[in-house]
């Protein structure tokens, strides 16, 4: 069992230009050590606050613990550091490379027994080693060798549903090898049982809600809601609701020393709503669950939703409803809608797929609705496309430049006066 009160070395990966607002997660849940990066920000903490991070994140794709570092300028060093780390010794007599010390929190010995399986992923970057594929293969053999050494026997390697989950990263020949405690990436909440086409991905609209510093006061108004995701989002967060409250699995569970009772306790906001359902609807539209990234939450948020697409507006619903929400999801198109009084938040992801000059003037489009319809009122927008929001023509409070998979992005604050 590794020593509790040594602090773990974690990165919590994300999409490149949201790593402020990954930040500011990571300071509301308490953590130490924090430091972004590209793409991800490292942080410090025990188990407990790793199970915590899978549970809450909002923004993360993944959580990876640290397991070591070693030099790897080529092929040799990298499958000898492999090889030390998990035997405890050098590769072989007269081996001159020291040995490779796991990090701080971390039983090496527990860790890689020959029972668990494994999958090593690998990436490269300004480093004499490039072959991802072969990176991978030159430290699976080297553990796999250790195992040998030690056991007589080895770990089977299965990529679909492995023990152990691992990742190499090569960067100016030096090896870090990372163990991934989240399994299936973070944003599958687990709330989408029916999609649109080119959906928006859960992490994201949850970067857009927080961008929006939102305090979950008055209703959200999505016009073009798709299949509900950024309604979702917006409402577990002003319930005070983790992002994996549906989900049964993360990789941390298999870990030797995983605290079953400690990560119970951990999800006691899922016994809660589930206690709360109303068995004639089956949704929730209260919650008094107190979130650990910013206190006690409201016990209700009024959200609504419009497409003009049936499809979406059945997606939207059946989303919703796994998301144990309340919601009014209609068929209609933005500028026929005339919302509720506010103050609110008005959210929106239109299609990023036009032409620029019809992009531009869907955006201005959007600019009029808002300065004549939503005063008052909080707007966020993913803008995608070459113009990006450019079109809106109105200045706004905060903006992030972001990747959306390879497309460029922004979210776009404003506050409307």
């Amino acid at each position: 069992m590794p020593d509790s009160d040594q602090a773990l070395l974690l990165t919590a990966t994300c999409a490149r230009g949201i790593e402020e607002i990954l930040v500011g997660e990571l300071q509301a849940l308490g953590m130490g050590g924090i430091e972004p990066g590209r793409g991800a920000v490292t942080f410090q903490g025990s188990w407990l606050d790793c199970y915590r991070a899978n549970l809450w994140l909002r923004t993360a794709n993944r959580v990876l613990v640290e397991l070591a570092r070693w030099p790897a300028p080529d092929g040799d060093a990298l499958g000898a550091g492999a090889f030390a780390l998990v035997s405890g010794v050098r590769r072989r007599p007269g081996d001159t490379r020291a040995r490779v010390a796991p990090a701080p929190g971390i039983d090496i010995a527990a860790l890689f027994h020959p029972d668990h399986s494994l999958v090593v992923h690998a990436s490269a970057s300004a480093s004499r080693l490039r072959d991802v594929r072969w990176i991978a293969v030159k430290t699976k053999d080297g553990i796999v060798d250790a195992q040998r050494a030690l056991h007589g026997r080895r770990s089977d390697v299965d990529k679909d549903n492995p023990h152990l989950a691992l990742r190499v990263r090569v960067h100016r020949d030096q090896a870090t090898l990372l163990l991934d405690t989240s399994g299936q990436s973070l944003d599958r909440r687990g709330y989408r049982e029916r999609s649109v086409e080119a959906p928006l991905r859960e992490h994201l609209a949850a970067a857009c809600i927080l961008a929006a510093e939102w305090d979950g006061v008055g209703p959200v108004v999505d016009p073009m809601c798709g299949s509900g995701t950024l309604l979702v989002e917006a409402g577990w967060l002003a319930l005070g609701r983790s992002p994996g409250f549906l989900r049964d699995t993360w990789a941390f569970q298999n870990l030797p020393w995983f605290d079953k009772w400690a990560f119970q306790a951990l999800r006691a906001d899922r016994a809660r709503v589930e206690s709360a359902v109303d068995p004639e609807t089956d949704s929730v539209e209260a919650s008094e669950d107190e979130a650990p990234d910013s206190g006690p939450r409201r016990r209700t948020v009024r959200l609504i939703g419009l497409d003009r697409n049936e499809a979406a507006v059945e997606a939207a619903r059946a989303n919703l409803k796994k998301a144990f929400l309340r919601a009014r999801i209609q068929h209609g198109y933005a500028g026929e809608f005339s919302p509720p009084s506010g103050p609110g938040l008005f959210v929106l992801n239109p299609p990023h797929g036009e032409r620029l000059v019809e992009q531009h003037r869907q955006w201005e489009r959007i600019g009029e609705l808002l300065k004549q319809r939503y005063k008052g009122w909080r707007a966020v927008l993913l803008a995608g496309g070459d113009d990006r929001g450019r079109g809106i023509h109105l200045r706004p409070t905060r903006e992030f430049q972001l990747w959306n998979g390879p497309l460029e992005a922004s979210i776009l604050v404003y506050d409307l006066y």
